[in-house]
């Protein structure tokens, strides 16, 4: 899980409940010409979820743990539904990591 993307790039991350056992992160996708990014990876350490936005090359497969559920459009955003039990979740950026959500 190497993060890629600095945070000013994938500003504004939102993260929603959307149940007990499920979370909303939708982050800006940095446009790029020879990458993009498909969704997010992500591993839980401790109490806490790491979270690493992907980056996929054009032209190549890429299977990201949670895919993006809305269509890339001219706003550039993803969204991803991923799975949560109550843990903090951490956003890791290159060069840093931010508590997002509690």
């Amino acid at each position: 899980m190497k993060p890629f993307y600095p945070k000013t790039v994938v500003e504004p991350v939102t993260v929603h409940k959307l149940s007990d056992n499920e979370i909303s992160i939708r982050y800006r996708v940095y446009p790029e010409s020879n990458h993009y990014s498909n969704g997010v990876n992500y591993e839980k350490i401790g109490d806490a979820l790491k979270v690493v936005i992907g980056r996929c090359s054009i032209g190549e497969t890429c299977e990201p743990m949670a895919k993006t559920v809305i269509p890339l459009d001219d706003k550039w955003e993803a969204e991803v539904h991923i799975p949560y039990h109550g843990e903090k979740i951490i956003l890791v950026h290159s060069g840093a990591e931010e508590q997002i959500y509690p």
